[in-house]
């Protein structure tokens, strides 16, 4: 599978200083963007018209878009609503050079915009999240791109009251279904924006957008005759613009259907076409989405060689080769190039790569079975180890009794060799202390491999045990926690379409759906907290103490000179063993009062949990599961745990950790 990045992104942001879309005729909209320049005195106006300007200049000249922006902005300088806006149209300016750049100045756009609660606010916020929704997917990550679109940009184009914004997201919303290869899922989304358009007369470079990809997810459905359509209603709508970018996707979904119609030579031209097309911030991503399906053209035609230097170039190009969908596609394709030339040896050489490739990107799929594996054949290692030792210390217990034998057989022999038995003696005294040793050294080295053996499978539970609760968490957010944010956007879509005696119910529902949501994230954050990942042990336990504080129950919560460098898996383990405290302390111990302590000197981590509960003899009741999970994580970072207990006065207990 291809991947497809929202092109549509790039022409929704132009509305972030005026309400219209980058048109199709850019010539006329330059002009027109000048002529204000010479005909109004005003700053904001002006202002408007030189971040207009940005958006035209970007693919042409980056300098002269520079230049451009810095005006704006000296322009901008008394009013904060366009001052704001300026970083949004830098982060457009970096945004096919600097990646990172241009997200952080969407952030600091956005972070500036929060202040001001107009509908062109509202508008320039989702379009702020739109293009870091774009900046998620070019990183490969759909989930969080989809997360972005429905979660960010449509609620804030609906409180903007722009319907071609919320259009637009459901492209968004459609290509990333695309890249998910889930395509039956990405055609309502691109049926519903391409309706909205044309009952809202938009800009026809949206409609067209629209078109081109409902065109290209036909052809992933095998609905060719709809691509068709498709293609000769964007040719109509883009004839009167032979300059615009948009015919580069025209193109792509024109030779896919000659693709499909065995035309391999009219699908090669559409595909040239489309790469001479190309242009904008996104020009090199579109040129190679292209690459791509002209080599399968050149393949099904049989044309060996071009496929061959085509997929060679692609292999030397560092972006296309870190998507593992992307290496598979020119693994496969050079091995299919060089067996068609009849070079079977690199041709096989190839596949081999593919086949381990394809392997690899399975691999997760079966991680646990590959642990249990591991854990298997360790016990055995070890076991073979016990018996090798036992089998010395016997040979060592008989080599002694042969050393008496001897001894004995020379002091009866004769006395005139008293002399040779006194040395004899000496000899098997020695030779006696020195077995004891080694006896002493076998029985420690038997412990120590038992004791090593130990560790070694608790370590491999507890890492199974947090990388279920992973997988658990992230099934729950992404899969069931998408979905439910989905029932959510269709049923607030259909809020207006119904009678207004009936709209209380539905929003009733809806809120219920947010309750859901709500208490769905809070499941998936208590298995694997994303903060602890994010952003350390130290945030994470603040955020689990207030979490856990209700009008009943308080935590005061105290943190010294914690290290953000510890281990992902160490952290892991302080903060179940910190979670499973609080939680019998809560749970059991019916406490109102909580004192929790965390510090760390070097190697050395101190937690220490004071409690007004009802307390416990800890003689009895401190072999629960709850304890005895904690003294696992404890003896796993070879820790010390002291628990102090009196009857209704409260617990005290004190842990003392290594995380060296």
């Amino acid at each position: 599978m291809i991947r497809l990045l929202n092109l549509i992104a790039l022409f929704v942001i132009i509305s972030l200083c005026c309400k219209a879309q980058l048109p199709l005729d850019q010539q006329r909209y330059y002009d027109s963007l000048t002529t204000i320049l010479h005909q109004t005195s005003s700053d904001s106006l002006k202002a408007r018209a030189y971040y207009g300007l940005v958006y035209y200049w970007v693919p042409r000249d980056t300098a002269r878009a520079r230049q451009c922006l810095d005006e704006a902005r000296r322009l901008s300088k008394h009013y904060p609503f366009l001052h704001a806006i300026s970083y949004a149209h830098e982060g457009y300016l970096y945004y096919s050079s600097d990646i990172d750049r241009s997200d952080a100045a969407f952030a600091k756009a956005d972070s500036f915009l929060n202040s001001f609660t107009t509908k062109e606010a509202y508008q320039s916020r989702a379009n702020v999240w739109i293009n870091r929704a774009a900046i998620r997917q070019r990183k490969d990550d759909d989930r969080a791109y989809i997360d972005i679109i429905l979660n960010k940009v449509i609620p804030y184009a609906l409180q903007a009251g722009d319907s071609a914004i919320v259009a637009s997201q459901y492209v968004g919303v459609g290509v990333a279904f695309m890249n998910l290869e889930q395509y039956d899922k990405a055609e309502p989304y691109f049926d519903r924006a391409i309706q909205i358009f044309r009952s809202t007369n938009a800009q026809p470079s949206r409609l067209v957008a629209a078109l081109n990809r409902a065109g290209e997810n036909y052809t992933y459905l095998k609905k060719y005759d709809e691509a068709k359509k498709t293609v000769a209603a964007v040719k109509t709508l883009l004839a009167p613009y032979p300059e615009s970018e948009l015919y580069a996707v025209h193109y792509m979904v024109e030779g896919l259907c000659y693709l499909h119609d065995q035309q391999y030579t009219q699908a090669e031209a559409s595909f040239d076409k489309g790469m001479a097309a190309a242009k904008g911030p996104n020009k090199a991503y579109v040129i190679q989405e292209l690459l791509f399906y002209k080599v399968k053209a050149l393949l099904a035609n049989k044309k060996y060689e071009p496929a061959r230097q085509i997929l060679l170039e692609l292999s030397e190009d560092e972006e296309v080769m870190e998507l593992g969908s992307s290496r598979l596609e020119v693994y496969e394709g050079l091995a299919e190039s060089y067996a068609g030339l009849g070079q079977m040896k690199l041709a096989y050489e190839w596949m081999k790569q593919s086949r381990h490739l394809s392997d690899s990107l399975h691999e997760s799929d079966v991680t646990n079975d590959i642990n249990a594996l591991e854990m298997k054949y360790q016990r055995a290692e070890s076991q073979k180890e016990i018996i090798t030792l036992k089998a010395k210390n016997e040979q060592a217990a008989l080599s002694a009794k042969n050393s008496r034998l001897y001894i004995l057989l020379l002091a009866s022999t004769t006395l005139l060799l008293l002399i040779v038995a006194v040395f004899a003696l000496l000899y098997y005294r020695s030779n006696r202390k020195l077995l004891v040793q080694k006896e002493l050294n076998h029985q420690q080295e038997l412990k120590e491999i038992e004791q090593q053996q130990r560790l070694q499978f608790g370590q491999a539970v507890l890492q199974g045990e947090e990388q279920e609760r992973r997988r658990l968490a992230q099934d729950l957010h992404d899969g069931l926690g998408g979905m439910l944010a989905g029932v959510k956007l269709n049923l607030s879509g259909q809020v207006e379409k119904i009678a207004a005696e009936e709209q209380h119910e539905l929003r009733k529902t809806i809120s219920q759906l947010d309750d859901s949501v709500t208490e769905l994230r809070r499941i998936a954050h208590n298995m694997m907290p994303a903060n602890l990942l994010k952003f350390g042990l130290q945030t994470a336990l603040k955020d689990l103490s207030e979490s856990l504080m209700t009008a009943a129950v308080k935590i005061d919560f105290q943190a010294y000179g914690i290290e953000s460098s510890m281990p992902e898996q160490t952290q892991i383990n302080i903060y179940r063993i910190i979670q499973e405290l609080l939680a019998n302390a809560i749970r059991h111990a019916d406490a109102s009062n909580i004192i929790l302590q965390c510090s760390q000197d070097g190697d050395t981590f101190l937690i220490t949990q004071e409690d007004n509960g009802k307390g416990f003899d800890t003689s009895i009741s401190g072999k629960g599961i709850g304890l005895g999970n904690i003294r696992n994580r404890v003896g796993f970072l070879r820790g010390m745990m002291d628990i102090t207990s009196v009857i209704n006065e409260g617990t005290t207990i004190n842990i003392e950790l290594h995380v060296g």
